[in-house]
Parts: C-alpha cells; structure tokens; sequence
C-alpha cells in the first residue's frame, strides 16, 4: 500500500468508487494506473478500501472494492491550535506536521501578536490531504480558520486547554491524559498578557517546552510529539 488515494464519501456507493479531479488524475497520469490494477483509497472517515480499477477517464478513475478495513475514532481527540503565522512556508510546515503528528483538528488564528496576513484556506486544504496521504492516516484532519484566541476558547469550548508559555515552570510538562485536549500554541512574539489572562479564567494548564525560546512551528512539534504513543 505505497500509495493511497482520498476519495469523498460521496463518491462511494455500495461496492464501488470514484476518484476525480487531482486524485484521478494523479493515479492515471502521474503513476499510470491501468484497468485491473489495484488500487488503495481512504473516505477520511476511518474507512480504507483496497479496489480492482474498472474504468479511467479524463477526470475519474472508477473502481470495484474488494476489501473494506475501518479505524474507529480515537479514544481521545487532541486539536492544535496556533497563532498565525505570517511566512506562508513555516505556516505550511507548521499544518503539515500537526496531519503527520495526529492531530485530530487543527486550527489557526489570529493572535494579538500575530503578524496579519491573507491565509489561503484552499492551499492548506491541499497540505493536510497531501500529509494525511503520506502519513497513511484514517481520519482526515479539519482545518479550522479563527479570528482571535477568544473565538478558539468558545469553539473548543468542550476540550481541556493546554498552553505552551515560556513563563511556565521548566518541570511543569505535559502529562497526556485520557480527554480530548486543545493544544494551544502562539505565533511568534508569544502569547500577550492579555491572552494569558484569559486563558487562565479557562482553566487552562501551562507548560513549558524546554529552556529555550523556540519558532512557533517547532514549538507544534515539541507539543505534539509528546502524543506519539497515545491513542
């Protein structure tokens, strides 16, 4: 299963699919897929098929499924979210690695100390399904675009908050429990005093992520890697 295709559940019905546009035609014009091959696709909801393709056109590649294997949801979701950042490589970086390290959602916002810039949600869209691809992940990560960190505390509003602060005590690290988790991390410059304080009428945790000041995308991976082996 070296490559894996994203199909929209929309695009099975009973025991056949389809793949179309970028998906269809990377499979029969990038990698030459041809009738009868076998084909590997996700519906990013938990579901992989294995498949016998049975027709290709221009823009679609049909396929039988042979084989249906499903992933439930994990026991507890864990969401990143973290301030925006406004070199459109690093912010790329920075989704890219919250898909691989399992984040269940992601979500990126404009923090007091967040540079504004124009986010194009479509090319982020495109980074998370190329990870998620890659990474052979069952469920396909939302990305979620928010205006502020207040706007984050009310959508999330049912998850334990956890912020990464350069004042938190250096043993006071993240323990992962059992709950669905938001992971909140700030744009370069830090969280303001402000949000701080807001953060605390939430109940939020703080910790540290080691001694030293680090970018806010190494930061998404300091935190995250400290999930890799929950489920």
């Amino acid at each position: 299963m070296d490559n894996v295709f994203y199909t929209h559940p929309e695009n099975i019905t009973g025991s056949r699919l389809e793949l179309t546009d970028q998906e269809a035609r990377h499979a029969a014009k990038v990698l030459r897929f041809n009738i009868g091959d076998e084909l590997f696709a996700s519906d990013g909801r938990g579901r992989f098929y294995r498949t016998e393709i049975t027709s290709i056109s221009k823009r679609s590649v049909s396929a039988e499924i042979l084989e249906t294997t499903s992933e439930p949801e994990p026991k507890f979701k864990k969401v990143l979210a973290f301030g925006a950042i406004k070199k459109r490589d690093r912010l790329e970086f920075a989704v890219e690695k919250a898909v691989e390290l399992d984040a269940w959602e992601i979500c990126v916002f404009n923090a007091d100390h967040s540079e504004r810039s124009k986010i194009n949600e479509e090319r982020l869209h495109s980074i998370v399904l190329s990870a998620f691809k890659q990474s052979k992940r069952s469920w396909l990560p939302k990305v979620v675009l928010l205006n502020s960190l207040d706007e984050v505390f009310d959508h999330y509003k049912d998850f334990n908050p956890v912020m990464a602060h350069m004042d938190a005590e250096l043993n006071s690290s993240l323990n992962p429990d059992h709950s669905n988790t938001l992971l909140l991390i700030g744009p370069e410059g830090g969280f303001s005093d402000r949000e701080v304080e807001i953060a605390k009428t939430k109940g939020t945790k703080f910790i540290s992520l080691g001694k030293n000041r680090l970018r806010a995308e190494t930061a998404v991976i300091a935190m995250l890697s400290q999930f890799i082996f929950t489920e």
